[in-house]
């Protein structure tokens, strides 16, 4: 599987299992079916975070073109940057929303604290699935690279 079939399943998967954990108190005398309906809210969800996911990283691929990373370490580093920057970026404008749309108390220490753990887990997703390189998965060739000149340290010659 590639990075995106990857970052997808578990972004599907980690919706869905909070999603279940979160609505535990609902199941009532062994009634496991009750699950089913969050399960596959949470699962939905958690493929729109994916999405959004996958977004940054195409993007940390994109910048590998111009500003090649000069190690492993760095690339994983700034994929995982990217991709979870573009997750707080929608989750937070989300929240923000939600926050300026409700006319009761303030939910603000409750949805910063969600919003960290969600950055944070999907930090911590992105660096572990991150491409080995850049270049294997078809990143761009500059537009000022001619055939038989270096392409900025990226690999491609």
């Amino acid at each position: 599987m590639e990075w995106i079939a990857k970052e997808l399943c578990v972004a599907a998967v980690c919706g869905g299992c909070t999603a279940a954990v979160m609505m535990l108190p609902i199941v009532v005398d062994g009634r496991w079916w009750n699950l089913t309906l969050p399960v596959i809210i949470g699962g939905l969800c958690g493929l729109i975070v994916g999405l959004v996911a996958v977004a940054g990283g195409s993007y940390a691929i994109r910048t590998a073109v111009h500003w090649p990373p000069r190690s492993r370490n760095r690339w994983r580093h700034r994929f995982a940057l990217c991709s979870a920057a573009s997750v707080v970026l929608l989750v937070g404008g989300v929240f923000a929303w939600l926050v300026a749309a409700s006319a009761g108390a303030s939910g603000v220490p409750d949805s910063l604290i969600v919003l960290g753990v969600l950055g944070a887990v999907s930090y911590m997703f992105a660096y572990a699935l991150a491409p080995a390189r850049a270049v294997e998965f078809g990143a761009p060739r500059s537009a000022d690279c001619r055939p038989g000149m270096r392409d900025r340290g990226t690999g491609i010659r």
